[in-house]
């Protein structure tokens, strides 16, 4: 077996905490892995059948359109990720390993390190059945003797493959509240993420003053984080941002909810990609 990097390992790691359905394919489109919460999507388990080649898996796991039509391999989420190096959102039918299919909503998103090599692509999905997984109690945060705020495994393993990651990686936690950006995120928002760290979501908010394409701007609990957070689910979305030097940015953005095996709501993270500036 390949020596795999740090990054994908703790992927790996990351990806067994998580009630998100995840899948991971190397620089190569081969498949390396899926977790348990992508079993019941993907009619199998990562077990029973193991890595595959690119081919393999491309025509076991077939996609289509509304009306049967294979999707186009440029709309494939992890193919065109893969290909394209930049995040990709698209809804489809996926037939599984078990024959069935179901309607996906999902996303891919390059895993590119911080020296700018491609070590593969993340794809996180959603049956449209079974979108969040059972609602559980929200996430603690704690604070411990020395004043540090402690955070639960599956956020400290998400804040540390973020901060290895050339992608923009934005998180909140469970109420909505700034917890990390990645250094690639604060060269879109302006800042680093210690010059915001106390900042409050409503200021954040009046500072980026989310807009839509037609220059509308978002209602607060329209905003991708917070459909993923309250919703515990995947939220997508086109936007223009100011980022903190006044510079306007037209992003695309993708939230996921941070959701533990156990059903706790931990937050969110949004991988986002500029699209222009002007």
């Amino acid at each position: 077996m390949a020596k795999r990097h740090v990054e994908v390992v703790v992927l790996k790691q990351l990806a067994s905490c998580l009630a998100m359905p995840m899948l991971v394919i190397g620089p190569e489109g081969d498949l390396l892995f899926f977790n348990e919460s992508a079993e019941p999507v993907l009619g199998h388990r990562f077990d029973e059948i193991g890595e595959m080649s690119r081919d393999e898996w491309s025509a076991l796991l077939r996609t289509t359109d509304d009306y049967g039509a294979p999707i186009k391999r440029e709309e494939r989420p992890m193919i065109a990720a893969l290909e394209r190096r930049v995040p990709v959102y698209n809804r489809f039918w996926l037939r599984g390993l078990d024959g069935e299919r179901r309607k996906i909503e999902g996303t891919a998103f390059p895993l590119i390190n911080l020296g700018g090599e491609l070590l593969g692509v993340v794809g996180i999905f959603w049956d449209f059945k079974r979108i969040g997984g059972e609602a559980g109690e929200a996430g603690e945060t704690q604070v411990s003797r020395d004043g540090r705020v402690r955070y639960a495994v599956e956020t400290i393993l998400t804040r540390r493959l973020s901060e290895s990651l050339a992608t923009p990686v934005f998180m909140v936690d469970a109420e909505g509240q700034l917890i990390h950006f990645n250094e690639a995120a604060g060269l879109i928002l302006g800042r680093r993420y210690e010059d915001l760290a106390t900042t409050t979501r409503e200021e954040l908010y009046t500072a980026f003053a989310p807009r839509d394409e037609d220059g509308s701007l978002i209602p607060p609990d329209r905003h991708p984080m917070a459909i993923a957070r309250e919703r515990r689910e995947l939220a997508h979305r086109r936007m223009t941002i100011r980022d903190l030097s006044g510079t306007m940015r037209h992003v695309e953005v993708t939230a996921i909810p941070l959701v533990g095996q156990s059903g706790r709501m931990l937050g969110a993270f949004g991988i986002f990609w500029e699209i222009e500036a002007s």
